[in-house]
């Protein structure tokens, strides 16, 4: 799948996000990687839809891309995704995770960014 300029912008935001949450991580700045990995969730999500010409403007609207994904795919782990990336986000404000939830969730969005841009050609 060619990528257009939308999508090529995501998946760089999608990189950066996921390089600075590794490096936050060394630093135990677990509120930042907590919004980082909700970014690079984001940002890898808006890839896909990007290069299907379709446009994520909401918070809604990625859980819902993310749900027709998962039945396209027939894959409910996706669902998943969804629960845990709303949870990074809400941590950025509440800084209450401990240190291994976000270390799982870290591990979980990055195998499922693995998936998609394999999946998806991003």
């Amino acid at each position: 799948m060619k990528l257009n300029g939308r999508s090529q912008r995501y998946v760089s935001l999608h990189e950066k996000y996921l390089k600075e949450s590794e490096e936050l991580y060394k630093q135990k700045n677990y509120s930042q990687v907590s919004e980082k990995l909700w970014g690079a969730t984001v940002t890898i999500t808006k890839a896909i839809a990007a290069s299907r010409s379709k446009t994520i403007k909401s918070h809604d609207g990625i859980g819902f891309y993310l749900a027709s994904i998962s039945k396209e795919l027939k894959d409910e782990s996706i669902l998943n995704i969804v629960s845990i990336a709303n949870s990074m986000h809400q941590n950025f404000y509440e800084d209450n995770l401990p240190p291994e939830v976000i270390h799982k969730a870290s591990k979980t969005i990055k195998q499922f960014v693995k998936r998609m841009r394999s999946k998806f050609k991003v």
